[in-house]
């Protein structure tokens, strides 16, 4: 593929994803989305999280040792808890990543 393809495509995927992401705020107030899935949309954002964490959880095989494994669980269970006391994503974020963090520079 020649370079002027290659920057082609590229627009090309910009310019599809563009019109996807605007159609739904151009089309907002014309299509009416049936209750069910407005109410589906709402978990849209932890269920993203979770799929980008927990794999971090749940790593087999390789040289993943004890030390390594437990300051990821004491910030999964610490953000865990705070996500059901606040139900406020950034607090979940920032006091994860802080434990995570603290974990680490316990155990060296």
């Amino acid at each position: 593929m020649t370079d002027a393809g290659g920057w082609g495509l590229i627009l090309a995927m910009a310019a599809i994803t563009f019109a996807l992401r605007a159609s739904f705020i151009v089309l907002q107030e014309r299509i009416r989305l049936p209750a069910l899935v407005r109410r589906a949309l709402v978990y849209v954002p932890v269920a993203a999280l979770a799929a980008i964490v927990a794999p971090a959880f749940v790593q087999l095989g390789g040289d993943v040792g004890l030390a390594q494994q437990v300051p990821r669980w004491a910030a999964g269970l610490v953000g865990a808890a705070v996500a059901a006391r606040t139900g406020n994503m950034v607090a979940v974020l920032i006091v994860g990543m802080l434990t995570l963090w603290g974990v680490q520079a316990l155990l060296g």
